[in-house]
């Protein structure tokens, strides 16, 4: 037993941004905080930065769009709509093991 170190782990729990196609324009984001932007555009954002919009954080996202002129599109009730309905059907938080 002398030598070893004893690893903890602790579970945090991290709200997963999502991404989603709605009549051909894609959401990205979580509800109350989403941008509409078209596929194209998505793709723009991803290869100047090269991190996908979804895995990106509001202030990261809305710096890319600046960088790259994506200009986002109004969200609509039924934009809304499908990401509460992403969000009941697949739960909006998971769980993480982290090392201490």
């Amino acid at each position: 037993m002398l030598g070893r170190r004893r690893r903890m782990m602790r579970r945090v729990r991290r709200r997963r941004r999502r991404r989603i196609l709605v009549g051909g324009m894609l959401l990205v984001g979580v509800s109350g905080s989403m941008v509409k932007m078209s596929q194209a555009d998505a793709q723009k954002i991803q290869q100047t930065t090269g991190k996908a919009p979804e895995n990106m954080s509001e202030e990261e996202l809305k710096q890319a769009m600046q960088q790259t002129g994506v200009q986002g599109q109004p969200v609509t009730p039924a934009d809304e709509q499908a990401m509460a309905h992403a969000e009941a059907t697949d739960p909006q938080e998971e769980e993480v093991e982290v090392e201490e």
